[in-house]
């Protein structure tokens, strides 16, 4: 008669978050002081945790697509006015700093093979604060425009 095995418990919710972190099986055997071929099998498609990672996994991967929705929503539209802005941009050098400082936000900068690489420095990587702050200065701007022209066109009298 097969033994009866609780997969709730902590060593084997363990093995599922570490193999959800890309953890390798050999690492999670070693943390989890298992043989490696024992978490191989747990997570065979006939394995005693294949059904409950695969659950933890689509629940997760539910959790970060809705906070990346949230994100994109929250900053799409101050990202779409910049780019309409800079689209009138006199100066082509100016455009295409901007997409590129976008472009390395979303994407990450680009790695080349060479060291040569004019954009691979300081200047062109951007964290999420520098970007904050360019988007925020350019809300300032335009909203400082909005306030400007208004009052040009209606004159007082």
């Amino acid at each position: 008669m097969a033994k009866s095995v609780d997969i709730k418990n902590e060593k084997y919710q363990n093995a599922i978050r570490l193999k959800y972190g890309d953890f390798t099986y050999l690492e999670i055997a070693r943390m989890l002081k298992v043989s490696h071929v024992s978490v191989k099998r747990w997570f065979r498609s006939d394995g005693l945790l294949k059904d409950e990672y695969d659950r933890y996994e689509k629940e997760r991967n539910r959790v970060r697509d809705k906070e990346t929705d949230t994100v994109l929503a929250r900053h799409s539209v101050i990202a779409a006015n910049i780019l309409v802005s800079l689209m009138g941009a006199k100066s082509d050098v100016m455009k295409f700093r901007a997409v590129k400082a976008i472009l390395d936000y979303v994407l990450g900068p680009v790695r080349t093979m060479g060291s040569d690489d004019p954009y691979d420095n300081a200047d062109y990587r951007r964290d999420s604060d520098s970007i904050a702050r360019i988007l925020e200065s350019a809300r300032k701007r335009q909203q400082k425009s909005t306030v400007g022209n208004s009052s040009l066109a209606c004159p007082k009298k």
